[in-house]
């Protein structure tokens, strides 16, 4: 209880030192106010960049996603380039009759970069041939908002159907027009609108339907949402001439079975493809990997700029305290003649030294807040995609605990400096 009464004291007494002392005291916390501004700002942008990515990372089908896609045969192969017939549909049938624990399979057949065209009114676009497996591996960021996807039936009598990306619909239609059944024309090939997908923005933003009634959602889904999907078979037999895919997504049941899925789709293909390596597989799982390594990378860089700036503000802090005690040694001297001992001289610098690093890390934490709103606005001007960082009590309460703690260490030597003094060459002091 006395322990308590005598910090209170030595509190109130930094306190009114502090006021006594603004500039002073101001400029011997501006490291601490930068350092916990730095610290806090970058693990919150950190934090929100990987909050982001995973996002991402879920909107592009979660972990249980594996990507197969062509590529160059390597060194030992390149003679047999001739051979190398790519990724098939015989693939795709391989790959479905083998490995029970991969639960759609959805082969690309990319047609192009194309021009559409309906009423008059024209947009490029990517057409895609696929099928009805590619909803359900793409199922985490689109859906139907209107109508219906392709079907089994559409790939069995290549019909000339087709479903929108939601973001072009406005670019082709007019306001208050529904584009169900309406034909659009690519490469002079008349095609009906039997559906449109919806668009999904990022962290719960609003869904906005693809009614005509404006243009969706911009950011990284606009993208996503601007295509054009027809029949697999009517792509390969209408506009590429032969059943080479541009690629293959699969599902696999669960995130526990990825490793061994890989594993097995790898061994199906090299079996369809005689041993020639003209594939390659990915994972999601990899790429989120990756992005750790990045976050890591990033935290201890920047973390290392925020630790040097806290380090200088200690430094600061403890100047100012010896400056203090060197200007205070004749009260000090008088404190000690009576009665004050050195404990309690020793609590008041270290208490005064707590002060000013709390108040600059509670100026630093509102700074923080102002650089992370900055580069908020900044960012969503650049990619409108939502809130790129939200504040997080905890981070900001560690940083606030972190400028405390370093104020504490810079406050002990002019804390003992000031408790050892001699209280006879303290008066004597001019």
């Amino acid at each position: 209880m006395k322990l308590l009464i005598r910090i209170r004291a030595a509190v109130i007494n930094g306190l009114r030192e502090l006021q006594a002392n603004k500039v002073r005291s101001l400029l011997s916390m501006s490291g601490i106010i930068l350092g916990v501004a730095s610290l806090v700002a970058m693990v919150t942008v950190v934090q929100g960049m990987v909050g982001n990515f995973r996002q991402f990372v879920d909107a592009m089908g979660g972990i249980e996603k594996i990507t197969v896609e062509k590529q160059s045969l390597p060194k030992e192969q390149e003679h047999l380039a001739e051979l190398s017939e790519g990724l098939t549909m015989r693939d795709v049938e391989q790959i479905k009759a083998t490995i029970p624990i991969v639960r759609y399979v959805s082969p690309e057949a990319r047609v192009g970069y194309e021009k559409i065209v309906s009423e008059g009114r024209e947009v490029n676009t990517m057409i895609n041939g696929v099928t009805p497996d590619w909803l359900p591996v793409a199922k985490r960021w689109v859906d139907p908002s209107q109508g219906r996807f392709i079907s089994d039936l559409d790939i069995l009598h290549k019909t000339d159907v087709c479903v929108l990306g939601s973001s072009i619909v406005a670019e082709l239609f007019p306001p208050n027009v529904d584009p169900l059944g309406k034909v659009i024309r690519v490469k002079g090939k008349r095609f009906i609108i039997i559906g449109l997908l919806n668009n999904i923005e990022a962290q719960g933003m609003e869904i906005r339907s693809a009614s005509g009634k404006g243009k969706g959602g911009g950011g990284m889904w606009r993208w996503r949402n601007s295509g054009v999907y027809i029949p697999i078979s009517t792509a390969t037999s209408k506009f590429n001439g032969n059943d080479r895919l541009s690629g293959l997504g699969l599902q696999v049941s669960s995130g526990d079975d990825l490793n061994y899925a890989v594993e097995q789709v790898e061994r199906t293909l090299l079996q369809t493809h005689n041993g020639l390596k003209d594939f390659t597989l990915t994972t999601n799982e990899q790429t989120l990997e990756d992005f750790r390594k990045t976050e890591v990378a990033f935290k201890l860089s920047l973390g290392g700029v925020a630790g040097i700036s806290l380090f200088i503000g200690g430094i600061g802090i403890m100047n100012v305290m010896l400056a203090s005690i060197n200007e205070r040694i004749r009260e000090i001297g008088v404190r000690k003649a009576v009665g004050a001992r050195g404990s309690d001289l020793f609590l008041q610098f270290l208490s005064e030294a707590a002060v000013i690093s709390m108040l600059g890390g509670l100026i630093g934490l509102v700074v923080s807040m102002g650089i992370v709103s900055i580069m908020n606005y900044v960012l969503m001007q650049a990619v409108p995609t939502g809130v790129v960082s939200k504040f997080d009590w905890i981070i900001m309460l560690q940083g606030l605990s972190f400028s405390v703690v370093v104020g504490l260490i810079a406050g002990v030597y002019p804390a003992i400096r000031a408790a050892s003094l001699d209280p006879i060459e303290a008066l004597r002091h001019e």
